[in-house]
């Protein structure tokens, strides 16, 4: 596995520890999730403004039964 350094400050690293303890995970497992809870948000926001941006470009809408009948369903 691979092995990641960060630099905080005493107060930061207390604050973590602190969490760590409280959530009853490691520093790294909190480190870890929160990184990639992070990315999927950003992720996610990516897609949404380019599906708006799609949807600005032409602003067609479907009811949910025209797209059930449209899949079949």
């Amino acid at each position: 596995m691979a092995f990641c350094s960060i630099r905080m400050s005493d107060e930061e690293k207390f604050i973590l520890e602190q969490y760590a303890v409280a959530v009853n995970k490691t520093i790294s497992e909190v480190l870890r999730e929160s990184f990639f809870d992070r990315l999927e948000e950003e992720y996610d926001i990516k897609s949404a403004d380019e599906a708006y941006a799609l949807f600005l470009k032409n602003p067609e809408t479907k009811s949910l039964d025209d797209v059930m009948r449209d899949y079949g369903l």
